[in-house]
């Protein structure tokens, strides 16, 4: 798991690109979902390295894993996982 410093500059990178966070479900796990707004909008990670869509989608899914109680086994991180995977492909804007 990330430290503070790292979650810190997240927050900061989302809100110049003006992310709202988990758009359209609650905001549970807000700074997993930033991470991966970043990701979307960028097509980078936080410290500027190339990723692709699939490569996020697990980053987002293995993050809200790692936060949950259950694990790898968290069904809100498969859900929002296909949830992505299926829905949000228009959202990718690749490297910027």
């Amino acid at each position: 798991m990330m430290n503070e410093q790292y979650w810190q500059r997240v927050r900061i990178r989302a809100r110049e690109l003006r992310s709202d966070g988990c758009t359209g479900v609650p905001n549970f796990y807000k700074d997993c979902c930033l991470e991966h707004d970043i990701a979307y909008r960028t097509g980078r990670d936080i410290d500027g390295r190339p990723v692709t869509r699939e490569e996020a989608d697990k980053q987002l899914r293995d993050c809200i894993q790692a936060r949950s109680l259950f694990g790898k086994w968290s069904p809100m991180s498969w859900w929002r996982y296909w949830a992505v995977r299926w829905l949000a492909g228009r959202s990718w804007h690749g490297p910027i």
